[in-house]
């Protein structure tokens, strides 16, 4: 999956070296590959990754947890919702989401790859979950939310951990 050549991979290896706290989408552009791509180069205690395949398991694991962000970035914009993730069901070829401020109809078939990313975004802790397409693009990211004093939810992060270590050690 994602087949990287070994002189891109130190590349994007000494770039997140350099600069711990950089935004995958930014590495990706900057180097002329793709946001999986960057994902896959992290160290395994940063990003730990799955198959496609468990995206309904996610998003149905994520539907339990509370508020989040879903974050929808492209190259003109950086789309956040607040909000639980509602229960989805598959229909019609698409992973529907019935819900407000979150809601959308999802092609989950082209889900190729999940990772579960633990890593500081400019200067502060993250956990995320982001699902990239069949090309190395990501489709959509969850944050897991924070608390009053803005560190992540402590019962999110537990819910994070042992969802990502049950569906790694799976597979």
């Amino acid at each position: 999956m994602f087949a990287i050549p070994a002189e891109l991979q130190a590349h994007i290896r000494t770039r997140l070296t350099e600069d711990p706290g950089a935004v995958i989408d930014h590495v990706a552009r900057d180097l002329g590959t793709t946001p999986a791509a960057v994902i896959r180069c992290l160290p395994p205690e940063e990003a730990r990754v799955v198959d496609g395949a468990l995206f309904e398991d996610v998003m149905l694991a994520c539907a339990e947890w509370g508020e989040m962000t879903m974050i929808v970035h492209t190259d003109d914009v950086i789309l956040e919702a607040k909000g639980c993730i509602p229960r989805g069901k598959k229909a019609h070829g698409h992973y529907n989401l019935h819900g407000a401020p979150i809601g959308g109809h999802f092609k989950y078939e082209n889900c190729a790859m999940i990772a579960f990313v633990s890593r500081k975004l400019f200067t502060s802790d993250t956990r995320s979950i982001q699902f990239f397409n069949k090309d190395g693009g990501c489709m959509f990211k969850i944050y897991l939310g924070r608390d009053e004093q803005r560190n992540l939810r402590s019962d999110q992060v537990a819910h994070f951990e042992a969802l990502r270590d049950r569906l790694a050690n799976a597979g």
